[in-house]
């Protein structure tokens, strides 16, 4: 069951807007840890727009799980999307992170995080 969604559409259009203006600079916003574009090629899911930096397609969602308890919560995890279910069966609670990501320019930008639990159970924190 996905709870707590929280959508950051809204700073993403704030970033882009400050780098069109000038208050931010473009190489800041376009460093895409080498990890994180591996992630967007083999796992991520493809977006059917061009990036907002360069406008180039090749832009993805990484899609990351962070369980809310073991060894395993410190380290998340690039997962594909359509996995989530699973991830849910095998580790219960989880926190999900979506990552926007330029394969062409290495921009990057959260886009959204909610939490994910067991189909029946509310989360407790």
């Amino acid at each position: 069951m996905r709870q707590g969604r929280v959508d950051y559409r809204m700073a993403r259009r704030a970033t882009v807007r400050d780098v069109r203006e000038g208050l931010t600079t473009r190489d800041s916003v376009c460093d895409a840890h080498p990890e994180l574009v591996r992630a967007s090629i083999h796992i991520g899911q493809p977006v059917d727009e061009d990036c907002p930096m360069c406008g180039e397609d090749g832009l993805g969602h990484v899609t990351y799980v962070f369980p809310s308890y073991g060894p395993a919560a410190r380290r998340g995890k690039a997962v594909p999307r359509d996995s989530l279910p699973a991830q849910v069966r095998r580790h219960g609670d989880l926190r999900v992170y979506t990552v926007e990501v330029c394969r062409a320019c290495l921009w990057h930008h959260l886009i959204e995080k909610f939490d994910l639990t067991p189909r029946g159970r509310a989360h407790a924190g």
